[in-house]
């Protein structure tokens, strides 16, 4: 997007160097609007990822983004209106505007990379032309948006609102006279099905650590343990639940207990 934005800047150079403001006014909004358009379709791009994304996958769904969707749509419809209405009253659009750019950092957790800068300070720019200033709003808000959906394409796993919730539980039951499996479940975690990995580092018994021959097999949620004989007594299962998202890893830990009566 970056070169739109310095095609905007120049054109609002250019704008405050013209003796001629009135002409310059009316081709500048005309420039605005066609920005906006261009930029518009580079939102509707990233967002056809994000919906195509979530529809494959629906545990991707961030509901941030969700309703950052419907303001920007009722936001977005409320300055088109003011301004062929040409409304001179345009204070309650400029606050929901402020509302959705202050919630925008929170979304794309404060990376610099999805944040604009070059527009911050456009509200101090000397115009009586609220047309060219709720122009200027509609631009900074459909970047600032395709950025937040951009954003929620390539780190879902960052923003994922669920992912910091993920734990292991489990359950056992009997697999022959002296055999146990144990079924590893998670609430959150368990719609997570791809990339993903179980690590067993070790398992105790009575406190110590044991080897104990183990068969690790899938299941619905995340894997069964199967133990052909074990004593009786307090076992602890130690491991990892292990994701792999583009160049990074994150670890759930995995403390299970049981025992054997």
């Amino acid at each position: 997007m970056k070169t739109q934005f310095l095609v905007y800047s120049l054109a609002i150079f250019t704008f405050f160097s013209c003796q001629n403001q009135r002409e310059e006014t009316t081709e500048l909004n005309s420039f605005l609007q066609s920005n906006y358009e261009f930029n518009f379709r580079v939102l509707n791009h990233n967002r056809g990822n994000y919906f195509q994304r979530i529809e494959e996958q629906p545990y991707r769904s961030v509901d941030k983004i969700d309703q950052l969707d419907s303001k920007f749509e009722i936001l977005i419809a409320n300055i088109d209106r003011a301004i062929a209405n040409k409304e001179n009253n345009i204070e309650n659009i400029i606050s929901d505007f402020q509302i959705i750019m202050d919630e925008i950092p929170k979304i794309v957790n404060n990376r610099k990379d999805y944040l604009q800068t070059e527009f911050d300070n456009i509200e101090k720019v000397k115009t009586d032309s609220n047309e060219f200033y709720l122009n200027c709003l509609k631009n900074r808000l459909v970047i600032a948006t395709s950025y937040a959906f951009e954003y929620s394409v390539n780190n879902w796993i960052d923003d994922f609102d669920g992912l910091h919730k993920v734990n292991v539980n489990s359950y056992f039951t009997k697999i022959n006279e002296n055999g146990i499996k144990l079924s590893l479940t998670s609430k959150y975690g368990q719609t997570i099905r791809e990339n993903r990995r179980i690590i067993i580092n070790e398992i105790e018994f009575n406190g110590n650590e044991k080897k104990i021959n183990y068969e690790l097999k899938d299941n619905f949620s995340f894997a069964d343990i199967e133990f052909d004989s074990l004593q009786k007594g307090s076992y602890q299962i130690n491991g990892i639940l292990r994701y792999y998202e583009r160049d990074e890893i994150f670890d759930i830990p995995i403390n299970e207990k049981f025992e054997v009566e």
